[in-house]
């Protein structure tokens, strides 16, 4: 790399090093000071054209009645002190050697006259030339031409002092404005850029806030309609979405907290329920064969929870993997009545009752996975059986509704228990939550607060929605809304 291209590369390190509003100043600055240079210079040029045509007229008028004087008066007697003052006059013979020279314009210096021949082109043409002086800087304008009555040539020329004067009077003066328009615009220009800047300073400390950890703070939107105020609703969105993003994964994170801490308790008791019964039955701490009948007993049952838990977070992992399953068309009342025979079967005691939704029941055709959507039905009553105290009756209700998206079937289990406590209703379908905190069950039973999980998931992946409802009377209803087989195809084998 040469020295050059170092150079280069440095200055536009440095520059690129100043702050933005510096740049954009010196830059307006820079551009503003080409356009008054070129300006001036410009003016000036257009000023000298125009006197220096002034001149040139006023020579080529009195050039010959001068040059005729002054022949007249040298053909006489040689006196000069006719000639018209402020004009330089010089004879020459036809070689260009001067015989009469003449300078009555009161300047000190001369000017450098070339030879003038008869065959010059200056001559010919009468074009106006400029000389210097032969003693200094100042300029001189001549004409030159032919003497008619003599075989030679004369020239006429005025001193050009004012012209030059007046050029660097008005250089001097375009400066001068130039400068203060400079200053001025430099102070505007500042004013300008900084104002223009404040609402992307207010970006730059709502982006130190925010880099902090102040998610909540937004970008001052104004209300220009312009590209800043664009930038900053864009990024506002673009905030929103982030405080989302890191709001859902501090509660996936919580999520997963709970889960785990939840998990390990599932597993931990009975797995220590086992230990307990089998290092009994090592140690022969059993005193007889029902002791140790009722041990092995309690060792099945815990194995048997343990497996239920596990199948259970096998079917969350299949369903978040959107297993390839086949689609029928499954009457939801037929699936609703097996799961209150089987209800009434394990709870003889209590009053469960299958009715429509609004009118008699009838069949309420959905496409789904049937074992799918039985274990729907099945978790949901089961779990108004498991969360409400002996003898709470429940309500199964199922039909069909017209929606907005078109006729939708409806699966309702009502219980009139406790309820479900108000700040927990929207928790109640995430894995491992319970509004039952100390994980005891009204009946006696634990469970592993994956029932409704379950439940979320197959509705999801069927295109349908799960919620809570309102009870008269108290209590909890779960709505189940699944797409029918009138409202969309037959999905094809996966």
């Amino acid at each position: 790399m040469t020295v050059v291209a170092r150079g280069r590369q440095s200055l536009h390190t440095r520059l690129h090093a100043l702050p933005l509003r510096i740049r954009l100043v010196a830059i307006l600055l820079g551009l503003l000071t080409i356009a008054l240079l070129l300006l001036s210079l410009t003016t000036a040029y257009l000023t000298q054209r125009d006197l220096l045509s002034g001149i040139d007229a006023e020579l080529r008028s009195v050039a010959a009645p001068v040059a005729q004087a002054a022949l007249d008066d040298l053909g006489n007697n040689g006196d000069t002190s006719t000639l018209p003052t402020g004009y330089a006059f010089a004879l020459m013979l036809p070689d260009g050697t001067p015989v009469h020279v003449v300078n009555p314009t009161g300047e000190d210096l001369h000017p450098a006259l070339p030879p003038i021949t008869l065959t010059d082109e200056r001559v010919r043409t009468g074009e106006p030339f400029t000389v210097r002086s032969t003693d200094g800087d100042l300029q001189w304008r001549f004409v030159a031409g032919r003497v008619d009555k003599a075989a030679g040539t004369f020239a006429l020329g005025l001193p050009l002092r004012s012209v030059q004067s007046t050029v660097v009077r008005l250089l001097f003066t375009s400066g001068l404005i130039s400068a203060a328009v400079l200053a001025l615009c430099a102070l505007i220009g500042w004013y300008a850029v900084t104002r223009a800047f404040r609402p992307l300073r207010q970006i730059e400390d709502t982006a130190a806030q925010i880099a902090k950890g102040d998610l909540t703070r937004r970008v001052p939107v104004s209300p220009a309609d312009d590209e800043i105020a664009s930038l900053g609703e864009s990024l506002n969105v673009m905030l929103a979405h982030i405080e989302d993003s890191f709001e859902v994964r501090e509660a996936s994170r919580e999520r997963m907290r709970q889960f785990v801490s939840d998990a390990s308790h599932e597993l931990r008791t009975p797995l220590a329920t086992v230990r307990g019964y089998s290092e009994l039955h090592r140690q022969g701490a059993l005193p007889n064969d029902e002791a140790t009948t009722a041990a092995f007993g309690r060792i099945e049952a815990e194995a048997t929870r343990m497996a239920g838990l596990v199948e259970d977070l096998l079917t969350l992992a299949r369903l978040d993997e959107e297993p390839q399953t086949v689609r029928t068309e499954v009457d939801l009342t037929v699936l609703a009545a097996d799961a209150v025979a089987d209800a009434r079967a394990r709870a003889p005691e209590r009053v469960i009752r299958l009715t429509g939704v609004s009118d008699e029941l009838s069949a309420t055709l959905v496409w789904a996975t049937e074992a799918r959507i039985r274990q729907v039905v099945t978790n949901v009553v089961a779990n108004a059986l498991a969360h409400t105290p002996d003898g709470t009756p429940v309500e199964v209700r199922v039909g069909t509704v017209s929606s907005v998206t078109g006729d939708e079937a409806v699966l309702e289990v009502i219980d009139h228990g406790p309820g479900i406590p108000v700040e927990d209703r929207q928790k109640v379908f995430e894995r491992f939550v319970r509004a039952d905190k100390s994980r005891g069950r009204a009946s006696g039973g634990g469970g592993t607060g994956l029932g409704l999980a379950i439940v979320a998931a197959i509705v999801q992946a069927h295109g349908g929605r799960v919620g809570l409802a309102e009870t008269p009377g108290g209590g909890t209803t779960v709505v189940i809304h699944l797409p029918t087989g009138d409202s969309q195809a037959a999905p094809m084998e996966r």
